[in-house]
């Protein structure tokens, strides 16, 4: 999204043909892909993304029993157990690749019907905040179903690996954020901590344990082949060389090894500037330059291109 117009939604504007992506290099390896959101499929176009993307077969709300909601939503425990039976129901022998996002915890936190028990309460703040509380709340269900999950794939016949992520922190009450920091959120530095989510990658195999002080969600796919023993084509290989330079970059700015800290692009100097221009270069290329798009980073894999 860095090289993009801010508000910018890809898969509604730029994705109107079979693109490169993940899934793509994933069935040249034979892998069977399916995508899967318990929610509508009219939300950000995904409907006409998805097959663009390389998934042959996507579903949505309609495909749940819808038997186990959290407020209106299906329950994380419901969507693992759907993608558990989807594991099973593979196609042959073919290995499996499944892109979930889940629901249940999407704002807003002003529910007050069924289906919610509130777990969380927050104390020794200097106010309430109770759309917090019922997102820390739906959280404590997503970890326990996230046990389930992970404790249902320990004993699976096939090794399996899963990734786990969020895209944005929580839309709750903005003073929250400020409170826990202890001042408004003002330099680049501290605006960029609302941009900071965890991520999870495990395997019901042993791999190497690791932290990863500083990343960008452009790059899990990496980390994800790095994991599953998946040779890096050439895209993969430039992310991981790109991360030794640009550790994280998003619309903000990016983080500046040699100053130690987020600047906006502008100020990008040097060697960090080189290879800000080159991944702007791929992308643009990958997206629009359909023309000239490169056939060693991205054509080899989308099937009937030049």
């Amino acid at each position: 999204m860095s090289f993009l117009p801010v508000g910018a939604t890809p898969y509604q504007q730029y994705i109107h043909e079979d693109i490169f992506s993940m899934t793509r290099l994933l069935e040249s390896c034979g892998y069977s892909a399916l995508s899967t959101h318990p929610y509508y499929e009219i939300g950000w176009g995904r409907k006409v993304a998805y097959p663009h993307l390389g998934f042959r077969e996507s579903t949505f709300l309609p495909d749940y029993p819808q038997e186990n909601l959290i407020r209106s939503y299906v329950s994380d425990q419901e969507m693992y157990e759907y993608v558990l039976q989807k594991l099973d129901e593979g196609p042959g022998d073919q290995p499996r690749f499944i892109f979930g996002i889940t629901m249940q915890n999407h704002g807003g936190y002003t529910y007050e019907d069924g289906n919610y028990t509130k777990h969380i309460e927050l104390e020794g703040y200097s106010q309430e905040y109770p759309q917090a509380e019922q997102y820390l709340s739906v959280l404590h269900e997503s970890d326990k179903a996230l046990e389930y999950l992970l404790t249902s794939l320990e004993d699976y016949e096939e090794d399996t690996v899963v990734v786990l992520f969020g895209d944005h922190l929580p839309s709750v009450e903005s003073g929250l954020y400020s409170e826990i920091h202890g001042k408004p959120l003002d330099t680049l530095d501290e605006k960029n901590l609302q941009y900071t989510v965890p991520f999870l990658i495990w395997a019901n195999y042993d791999i190497a344990e690791q932290t990863v002080e500083r990343t960008t969600l452009g790059n899990l796919g990496r980390y994800l082949l790095d994991t599953a023993g998946i040779e890096l084509p050439a895209f993969y290989q430039f992310l991981a060389e790109f991360e030794e330079h640009v550790p994280a970059i998003n619309q903000l700015g990016y983080f500046s090894i040699s100053n130690n800290c987020f600047l906006t692009r502008e100020e990008a100097q040097g060697e960090e500037k080189e290879w800000l221009d080159k991944y702007a270069a791929l992308e643009y290329n990958a997206l629009f330059d359909s023309e000239n798009r490169s056939y060693k980073f991205f054509n080899r894999y989308v099937p009937g291109t030049p």
